[in-house]
């Protein structure tokens, strides 16, 4: 998180190895430090790692359990 708020992170960890170029560019532009700089919701469904799993179909108990997961998630209130 100290990384993402001064905007200066990385995907070096082996946990990253396993996800798609397409995925971390996603969320590079998405924690892209200036915010005028961040794409809008618009542009951000127009990328396409999330075009290209659109055409994924969805476990619905999953996807609901994950909703309910982000529900409860509480955000660091400094982080905006």
């Amino acid at each position: 998180m100290k990384k993402v708020r001064l905007g200066t992170f990385n995907f070096d960890d082996k946990s990253w190895a396993a996800i798609s170029d397409k995925a971390k560019d996603f969320i590079k532009k998405l924690l892209t430090y200036k915010p005028e700089a961040r794409p809008s919701a618009e542009e951000a469904l127009k990328h396409p790692w999330i075009v290209e799993c659109s055409k994924f179909k969805v476990d619905k108990d999953l996807a609901s359990n994950a909703l309910n997961n982000l529900k409860g998630f509480r955000v660091d209130q400094t982080l905006k």
